[in-house]
């Protein structure tokens, strides 16, 4: 409504911008090519007045074309339109208006083959709207009417032949040229858009020369104006654009089709009009210079460069008149320049001392593109400032030195202006902290040469600054300056002293930035300096009284020793300090159990260190590794020691290591033994490292050594020399003796080193470890049992050939434990069989798939145990899962189904027991991967048909199974199972019994919120519409979904009460729900049969032994297992409500009506009242 007011506005007033009608293309092939009908159909119904104008226009050319026997194709109403928009002019400004916007309409639609419009037509009608265009009258015109006309001007263009007449394209084109710096940007854009299009298709006819000369032509025409401008000192005001800033826009758009002199010479001519000041031209010569320097040959501009590198260079010093971004796009144009590569290599030392004094001045203003030009910077750095620069024949260039190169007195120049920036602050800006952090690792070791004046500059920051985040920056910085220098130079700079008499130690601060950015440290360092220093505090810290003063001494001692790990982080002198380092981690073990963590973190980062460098990819994992340590990303991360270390040296640096190892094993497993449980995990992972280097040799000698020392040479170490029976296992325990204890904490301890060496022993130490942890498996004590089974997970998960020699007995050790009352044996049993399935799996051999299936069965039974029991067997399925999914060899989906199809082998299960842990399993294993399951084949349809069983738990667990598949799937995928689905459980909506009916209504609600409800209406049954319909009303919000839900909640509520009732009352009062003393009577255990069956069993049910036995023992008072019981229904025949007052025992009926022939003698006929049938219950019990 508003656009049509404008458009009436626009037309009542001929001096306004009237809106061009639509110009989305005609649908002429629905009207035969009629021009007029296809825009009478589009605009027949507007009241808008231009819309009435057009067509009026339209109708009357197509008059004359009918009384001329034209055709009424779009090429023809050409001639009229254009002589009548001539002879209108801007006296009649509605109907030019309306001629302009039916030739911009109906050009688009002109084939461009000359049948359709010929060369000299389209030359006369360009001419014309070129002189109309031209005429001073023209600017009287309203906007619309003007850029309709340029649009129509730029398509006729296209139809004229260039390249045989030049001559009719030149006044078309000048007359776009000059709308091209139009005043008004509607005009002015559409022009631009023209000429670009123009000199793609003169390109292509060859004419790439002439329309260069053409636009050069535009150019020095107006550059006399744009060189007054630049040397005016007069203001310009904000938003007047001028024709010289035009024309420079249009020359951007122009330079891809530009020829190779005109490229030339407009840079020559546009460089010189960037001046020191910023003025209306700035930003459009920096565009155009950059647009130019993309597409010039580097040699073609090789003398202009360097004096627009000085242009660029005296404009970015800081003025509150220059915009932010122009000072960003001149430091990239510099950029651009000294990458050049034929420019003289030495341009950078001139250009970025001066760019980084006018630059940084921004960076501590906090101006708004702040990071913006410190990124460009940043890029300068990276590309020109050389790590190496500063040495000199394989020797550091030392002070003196400096003066005498030119490259190092640039870098020396940058690093002063960045210092004297920061002492100009009060908290270093984000900024330039980025820019400090790039030249320190670009500069590496030089860095000590050039920045340490920063660095001291930072630590004076590091000390004041209280704000966390400022600080992490800082930090950050100084991080980089100890991966560049190294510890020992920053160290020398920032020295961290003790003061014996004082008691105070200096620089503390740098201590945990030391901790977290050593790397390639010398351990040199760490054993003459760091460890004495440790040494000084804490016999300071034992000889102090004042227990404030101890603890912070305390304190300051643990971050001295716990800068050991860091000093290890690749360490480049391995081969010459490592013996010296040794003996520091026996003197450690040996003096305080406090620094077991240090030490043996610093084993492990030594030998896993030393390992990567020896080994091919390393250098992009290290570099990953310290790229992680920093927030803000440089291109590029170095550490020239670390560059210096070749595989060689990491594996030369590996045999010094090897030869240590068992010294450093045997001692290290010395005090493992008589360490505490805590430090024996850090020192197991010490030894893991030890053995990794040790070899199996000294590791077997190792083992049978302490097999001796213990006393346990009667254990037989070899698997082949024991019998292994499954009888053996299950012993009774033997009490336990003061001698038997002892002999159980050897085992214990063996078992752990076990576990550690497993991962690295060959077959011949394998033989004695695994003949080791089956005698203490073969034990009665049990006491070992845990730590035998988790050292034989090991085996099996890092030795799979050998575990399958073993095969055998390996499942008779496991099939014959007995899990008591430690989870933890259970734990580690089945994570022997979560590893040895994987290897069935992924082997998949007919010889080891039934003992797979064997495998798979015990954890389906642990699915349907206690509470802990399930847990970990769903851990140990999922984890299963995984690793399979997650197998590097090609098989890894069809691995993964084979698990799939394993498993549902147990739903033809005759137990409902074991089905019902089968669909938990399956349930497990699709919410993990939900559309991995929809490539097994029949998964689940096996699962769905299985909701028409009778037995309750199958459709309990298949009910969850839907309800996991719903909630896991895209409704796309959903969509295909959506019938399968709702008639597998619609036949459970209305039973409230054992919750079967609430399980629906939710399936049903994730079903319509995921489908839809006309999705889920369209495949539902008549019968089950109208409770499909409530359940969406319910889940809207509308009223409750169902009565039934209602209905079941207050049976839930009934039955939590009586439990509490039968909880709460006295074994002595006789009252209902007390339990017997004695054995219940053959008609109490019928009729809970019968009401656990019904309605799944016509026939009466029979009396379960075991049930009875399990209600015998709650009934003397055991706290027996009560997962296996079903709660108790309150229904019965004839009777939707239960009675109150009944008890568990009374008399129930059979779906056909008649008793349970189990029933008690002393049961009424079924015409008796409910309260007679209370009252026989009661006496019954």
């Amino acid at each position: 409504m508003k656009r049509k007011q404008r458009a009436s506005a626009a037309a009542a007033d001929p001096g306004s911008d009237a809106e061009e009608p639509s110009q989305a293309p005609l649908p002429l092939e629905s009207f035969s090519g009629d021009a007029c009908a296809a825009l009478t159909a589009r605009y027949g119904r507007s009241a808008a007045p231009q819309h009435r104008h057009l067509l009026a226009t339209a109708a009357a050319i197509r008059s004359i074309l009918l009384d001329d026997g034209l055709p009424l194709t779009p090429a023809s109403y050409l001639p009229a339109a254009v002589s009548s928009l001539s002879a209108a002019g801007p006296a009649d400004p509605a109907a030019a208006s309306a001629l302009a916007s039916l030739l911009a309409i109906l050009l688009p639609h002109v084939p461009s083959s000359p049948s359709s419009l010929p060369p000299h037509a389209a030359s006369e009608s360009a001419s014309a709207l070129a002189a109309f265009l031209s005429s001073p009258d023209a600017s009287r015109l309203p906007t619309g009417t003007v850029r309709s006309v340029v649009k129509s001007l730029g398509h006729l263009t296209l139809h004229l032949d260039a390249a045989a007449d030049w001559d009719a394209v030149a006044a078309p084109l000048e007359a776009l040229f000059a709308a091209s710096v139009d005043q008004r940007p509607k005009v002015r854009k559409c022009a631009q858009e023209s000429v670009e299009k123009l000199f793609a298709h003169l390109e292509q006819c060859g004419c790439a020369k002439k329309a260069s000369n053409a636009a050069i032509g535009m150019f020095e025409k107006h550059i006399s104006s744009a060189q007054s401008l630049t040397d005016s000192s007069s203001d310009v005001y904000e938003g007047k654009e001028t024709e010289a800033g035009h024309m420079l826009g249009t020359m951007v758009i122009l330079v891809p089709y530009l020829s190779k002199k005109a490229k030339k010479k407009v840079f020559s001519d546009a460089y010189q009009l960037l001046g020191p000041c910023f003025t209306l031209l700035t930003r459009h010569v920096l565009r155009l210079l950059a647009a130019l320097l993309d597409h010039l040959k580097a040699e073609s501009v090789e003398s202009e460069v360097e004096s627009l590198v000085s242009s660029l260079v005296s404009y970015l010093p800081d003025d509150e008149k220059k915009p932010d971004d122009t000072i960003v796009s001149a430091l990239h144009l510099m950029k651009s320049c000294l990458d050049i590569p034929v420019v003289h290599s030495k341009l950078w030392v001139e250009a970025l001392p001066a760019a980084f004094d006018a630059a940084s001045g921004y960076l501590i203003l906090g101006r708004k593109n702040s990071d913006d030009i410190a990124k460009v910077l940043q890029d300068c750095i990276e590309s020109h400032i050389d790590q190496n620069v500063c040495v000199t024949k394989g020797s550091q260039l030392t002070n003196c030195d400096v003066e005498d190169l030119s490259d190092p007195t640039a870098i020396k120049s940058i690093c002063l202006t960045i210092n004297s920036r920061l002492h100009t602050c009060a908290y270093p800006p984000e900024s330039i902290l980025t820019l400090v952090l790039a030249l320190f690792l670009k500069l590496g070791e030089s860095s000590s040469v050039f920045m340490k004046d920063i660095l001291l500059t930072l630590a004076q920051f590091a000390m004041k600054i209280d704000n966390e985040s400022q600080l992490k920056n800082v930090e950050e910085c100084i991080g980089a300056a100890l991966i560049a220098m190294g510890p020992d130079k920053v160290l020398s700079l920032i020295p961290i002293a003790f003061d014996e008499d004082r008691l105070s130690c200096s620089n503390t601060w740098l201590l945990p930035i030391l901790e977290k950015y050593t790397y390639g440290a010398q351990l040199q360092l760490f054993l003459e300096h760091i460890v004495p220093l440790a040494k000084s505090v804490q016999n300071a810290s034992n000889r102090v009284k004042k227990k404030r003063k101890h603890k912070d001494l305390k304190t300051l001692t643990d971050q001295l020793w716990n800068l050991l790990p860091s000093f290890c982080r690749y360490p480049i002198d391995v081969h010459h300090n490592f013996g010296s380092l040794s003996k520091l981690l026996v003197e450690i073990l040996k003096c305080d159990e406090c620094l077991y963590k240090s030490a043996v973190k610093a084993l492990q980062q030594l030998v896993d260190g030393t390992r990567r460098l020896s080994t091919n990819g390393q250098d992009v994992e290290i570099y990953m590794e310290l790229s992680a340590l920093f927030s803000s990303k440089c291109n590029s991360f170095k550490c020239a020691r670390l560059d210096r270390c070749s595989k060689k040296d990491a594996r030369k640096n590996l045999k010094v290591l090897a030869s240590h190892s068992a010294n450093l094993l045997y001692t290290f497993v010395d005090y493992f033994l008589d360490a505490s449980p805590e430090n024996r995990a850090h020192l197991k992972v010490a030894l893991s490292c030890l053995a990794q280097l040790s070899g199996s040799m000294n590791i077997c000698n190792l083992f049978v050594s302490l097999v001796k020392r213990f006393d346990l040479e009667d254990i037989q170490l070899e698997p082949d020399s024991q019998e292994c029976k499954a009888d053996e296992v299950d012993r009774k325990d033997e009490e336990s003796t003061d001698a038997t204890v002892e002999l159980n904490n050897k085992r214990s301890l063996l078992l752990e080193l076990i576990s550690t060496f497993a991962e690295v022993a060959d077959e011949d130490l394998l033989d004695k470890l695994f003949g080791f942890i089956k005698s203490c498996l073969l034990d009665s004590s049990m006491s070992c049992h845990s730590k035998a089974l988790f050292a034989l997970s090991i085996i099996v998960k890092q030795h799979s050939e050998y575990s399958f020699a073993h095969l055998d007995e390996i499942m008779i050790l496991l099939h014959g434990m007995k899990p008591a009352l430690d989870n933890t044996v259970l734990e580690n049993q089945l994570l022997c069989y979560q590893h040895l399935l994987v290897h069935m799996i992924k082997v998949n051999e007919e010889n080891t798939s039934k003992k797979a299936f064997l495998i798979l069965n015990e954890l389906i039974v642990a699915l349907k145990c206690k509470k802990e029991s399930r847990k970990l067997a769903y851990d140990v399925l999922l984890a299963t899962s995984t690793s399979l999914r997650s197998s590097e060899s090609n098989s890894a989906d069809s691995d993964l189904q084979r698990l799939f199809t394993m498993v549902m082998g147990y739903l033809s299960s005759r137990s409902p027991h074991i089905v019902s842990g089968a669909i938990a399993a399956l349930s497990l294993l699709i919410y993990s991967d939900a559309n991995f399951c929809l490539g097994v084949p029949n998964l689940i349809q096996s699962v769905l048909v299985l909701l028409q069983h009778k037995a309750i738990e199958i459709i309990k667990a298949a009910l969850g199974f839907v309800k996991v598949l719903v909630t896991s799937l895209q409704p796309q995928k959903l969509l295909n199972l959506l019938a399968d689905i709702m008639s597998g459980i619609l036949k459970w909506s209305t039973f409230t019994k054992h919750h079967f009916k609430g399980k629906v209504v939710l399936i049903l609600e994730i079903l319509l919120r995921k489908c839809g409800f006309d999705a889920v209406n369209s495949v539902t049954p008549d019968g089950s519409k109208n409770f499909v319909r409530s359940v969406e009303e319910g889940r809207k919000g509308k009223h409750n979904f169902t009565d039934g839900a209602e209905l079941e909640a207050k049976e839930h509520e009934e039955h939590n009460a009586k439990r509490r009732k039968h909880v709460d009352s006295n074994t002595e009062t006789g009252k209902e729900g007390t339990p017997s003393r004695r054995r219940p009577s053959m008609s109490w255990l019928a009729g809970k049969k019968q009401a656990k069956d019904f309605p799944f069993n016509k026939r009466a049910g029979r009396g379960d032994h075991a049930g009875a036995k399990s209600h015998e023992s709650r009934a003397s008072g055991s706290k027996g297992d009560r997962t296996n019981f079903k709660s108790k229904s309150r229904w019965q025949p004839g009777n939707s409500r239960g009675n109150k007052g009944e008890s568990a025992g009374s008399n129930k009926r059979t779906r056909g009506g008649s008793f349970n022939k189990a029933q008690n003698s002393r049961a009424g006929a079924s015409g008796r009242s409910p309260g007679s049938k209370k009252h026989r219950s009661a006496a019954t019990v």
